[in-house]
């Protein structure tokens, strides 16, 4: 193991690191307290007391400079994803931060941000691996299975890249639950299937935002009320979204005499 590297920089340089740090975590899906503990040790580590206050939205530090001095940066996050994987990796390198110089850290970190992404092909066996046995789960039969595989392949591949252009959370889930809810519907009009619910509640177990929603109670119990109220309300306004996708097809299905039950 390298010896510890304690190295003299700028508060500017330490401002930027830790920062960057708490937003990779926090853009990833990790929680608020996670991001501002993250934040705290890699400022400690290199001999500085931060402070920072965080939010879903937004990331300020703040830090005394040897001058006296105090100095803040401002990070804005507009986009989340739930890539947990970077989020492991992130925490992993702070824990062996003293085996690296500043530049060394500063660059892993910058290759777990890079790397380490959401792979399509991932993506979509999750899908539909979901789909299909969560609708035998459900009392569904073979051609349930099919349908619903059918359905959370399509659906996979429209969030995937409807997320990939930049859309917010609350329309690639409305996306994502059109089109699983019409593939349904389409195999029941044909007469594959006759439990079209089965294989569109099957399908919608990929886009329900749990993790939302546990991180949101996380933060609650870890004392941070503005980050716990936001996500639990994003939790929400995913959950309307799915419903008022699958909504607007189902209601348009029945409008040519179809049934869903």
């Amino acid at each position: 193991m390298k010896e510890k590297k304690m190295e003299n920089r700028l508060e500017s340089e330490i401002l930027e690191l830790t920062a960057y740090t708490g937003k990779l975590i926090l853009q990833n899906g990790g929680e608020v307290y996670r991001a501002e503990d993250v934040i705290c040790r890699v400022g400690r580590h290199y001999g500085y007391e931060i402070e920072t206050f965080v939010t879903i939205t937004c990331i300020v530090v703040s830090i005394k400079g040897k001058d006296s001095q105090y100095h803040s940066l401002v990070s804005r996050i507009t986009e989340r994803s739930w890539n947990l994987n970077k989020v492991h990796k992130a925490n992993k390198l702070i824990r062996q931060i003293d085996q690296y110089t500043f530049d060394e850290f500063y660059e892993k970190m910058k290759k777990i941000d890079k790397n380490f992404y959401n792979e399509l092909y991932r993506y979509m066996i999750g899908f539909i691996f979901v789909s299909i046995f969560i609708g035998l789960l459900f009392g569904g039969g073979i051609n349930e299975a099919i349908i619903g595989g059918i359905a959370g392949f399509v659906a996979g591949i429209a969030t995937y890249y409807v997320g990939k252009i930049g859309m917010n959370g609350v329309i690639v889930n409305l996306v994502g639950s059109i089109v699983c809810t019409s593939i349904a519907c389409i195999g029941n009009y044909f007469g594959y299937t006759e439990k079209p619910s089965t294989i569109i509640i099957a399908c919608l177990m990929n886009l329900v935002p749990g993790l939302v929603f546990v991180n949101g109670i996380r933060d609650f119990v870890a004392g941070d009320l503005i980050a716990g109220s936001s996500r639990v309300m994003e939790g929400l306004m995913i959950a309307t979204s799915l419903a008022i996708g699958a909504g607007i097809v189902i209601n348009l299905y029945s409008m040519i005499g179809g049934t869903v039950y």
